[in-house]
């Protein structure tokens, strides 16, 4: 039976965000309702906003207590007689934006009522939205994805299905997709994988390799790759699946409490501290200082600064702020990096995982099970050596540096009162935890400010790689001018 006519009429939208995140989410994304999870660098409401098409905006309304109770039934009382109602849980993982939209085209011509599922649905659309006021005071009292009884007078939709936010196992499916992937990378996953494929089959190649060429006391912390197939124009290779969170999405919404936090730290710095060394001569030791700290810095910020967009940001920065030119912070970090030169000058080399990012940290804080993903990789035995204070900067510029927010777009760039730009993170009561981390630095003898450091170098060197978003290269560039301040005048 088609569900679609001829004539159209009103919509009104109801998006329900009235539930808070259950025990199992809240433990991965903290105290919030569902729809201002992060998603893809917007909260899930936004996102789905963002979706809605122009004619419809206005008609939707956002369901957040019983003050917008009141006002969306008034908003449905005063609607015209033959008005349609759709109502949208904030908990449904909606799996194809663009079905959704396309969706909300063909709903002025819906004639019959119609569910995503029979049993507590996640959508459900009224035809006559009018007698939809018949359900209000249950509606008041309970979603509909609460009760209980099962729907049979709707049809079902079968062009959208949304997963359940509410389950551990659905958010954790859906949730793997909230970071996006770097333009030349796709991500498959199904129940039992996690495929990786890129058109950089070198890089590919090399990640695959790591696994097998590190030591064995390293591989209990990675996650194993296999079923390596390389084609003409693309490589691949496979990982078990686990549901796990990655760290950074439990950081960017303030779901660790200092405890659980403290465990996380020591359980990532105990990693750290027991990588196998290899001693190193004089020599060496320079080597890899200057292509980690000085050469990688000096390549990259050349390569951003060749770019019509990169040299276009990089001056009108410097108009507002002649200390944000980036050759001028190269000049500044070198000046400091020579002061500690001593404290990196570090006789042995580790082995090292190269990107420990927080968003390439899987952990459980029920369970404290910590694994790492995506590697940098490698193709010799040689490749696996690293400068010892290399990971842990990398550590440090997701918990110091607020990488995760400028990364996930939960910052504004501002203009003070001199016309200068600033930076606003939409952060949530992390200091705490910060100081935890300090501590942990200073209780396993790191210098916190060798450590920042050479966190700044990651933020001046990672800047062409981010110039699909100039904001967030704006951003970065603001970031490491602020370490440079921390590290010379103690300005936090």
């Amino acid at each position: 039976m088609s569900i679609l006519s001829d004539k159209r009429k009103d919509i009104l939208v109801l998006f329900d965000d009235r539930e808070f995140t259950n025990d199992q989410i809240r433990m991965l994304v903290g105290d919030r309702r569902y729809g201002d999870i992060i998603y893809q660098r917007r909260s899930l409401h936004r996102y789905l906003m963002e979706h809605v098409p122009e004619w419809l905006k206005g008609n939707v309304l956002h369901l957040r207590n019983r003050i917008d109770l009141v006002a969306a039934r008034k908003r449905i009382e005063q609607s015209a007689d033959d008005a349609a109602l759709l109502i949208i849980s904030s908990r449904a993982g909606i799996t194809s934006y663009e079905r959704l939209a396309q969706l909300f085209e063909r709903l002025p011509y819906a004639e019959e009522n119609f569910v995503d599922r029979r049993y507590k649905p996640l959508l459900s659309f009224y035809a006559d939205g009018h007698a939809f006021l018949n359900e209000w005071e249950r509606f008041s009292l309970n979603p509909i994805h609460a009760w209980e009884e099962p729907t049979t007078n709707a049809e079902r939709l079968t062009s959208l299905t949304p997963v359940d936010l509410a389950s551990i196992k659905e958010f954790l499916s859906y949730m793997r997709g909230a970071t996006e992937a770097r333009h030349f990378n796709k991500v498959e996953i199904d129940n039992y994988f996690y495929t990786k494929c890129s058109s950089d089959k070198k890089k590919m190649k090399a990640e695959y390799q790591f696994y097998s060429l590190v030591p064995e006391s390293i591989r209990p912390w990675l996650v194993q790759p296999f079923d390596y197939i390389e084609e003409s124009d693309q490589a691949s290779y496979k990982m078990m699946r686990f549901y796990l969170a990655d760290a950074a999405l439990q950081w960017v919404h303030s779901a660790f409490s200092v405890e659980s936090f403290e465990l996380f730290i020591d359980r990532l710095l105990f990693f750290i501290n027991n990588r196998p060394k290899k001693t190193l001569d004089k020599a060496g030791v320079q080597k890899e200082f200057d292509k980690l700290f000085i050469k990688k810095v000096d390549e990259r910020v050349e390569q951003l600064l060749q770019t019509n967009e990169g040299a276009r940001l990089n001056q009108m920065l410097a108009v507002t702020n002649p200390s944000l030119d980036i050759r001028t912070q190269v000049t500044r970090y070198k000046g400091l990096l020579e002061k500690y030169q001593k404290s990196f000058l570090i006789n042995y080399l580790v082995v090292g995982h190269g990107d420990p990012c927080f968003s390439n940290i899987l952990y459980d804080q029920e369970r404290y099970l910590l694994m790492l993903i995506d590697p940098k990789g490698a193709t010799s035995e040689a490749d696996i050596w690293t400068h010892p204070l290399y990971d842990l900067c990398k550590i440090s510029h997701s918990v110091l540096g607020n990488y995760d927010f400028v990364n996930n777009g939960l910052y504004d760039l501002t203009l003070d009162q001199a016309n200068r730009f600033e930076l606003r993170l939409h952060q949530y009561r992390h200091d705490p935890f910060k100081d935890i981390f300090r501590r942990k630095l200073q209780e396993n003898n790191y210098d916190w400010k060798v450590i920042r450091l050479a966190e700044a170098s990651l933020f001046l060197s990672m800047l062409p790689l981010h110039l699909d978003h100039p904001n967030k290269v704006a951003a970065f560039i603001l970031t490491a001018n602020k370490i440079l301040d921390e590290i010379e005048y103690g300005q936090f």
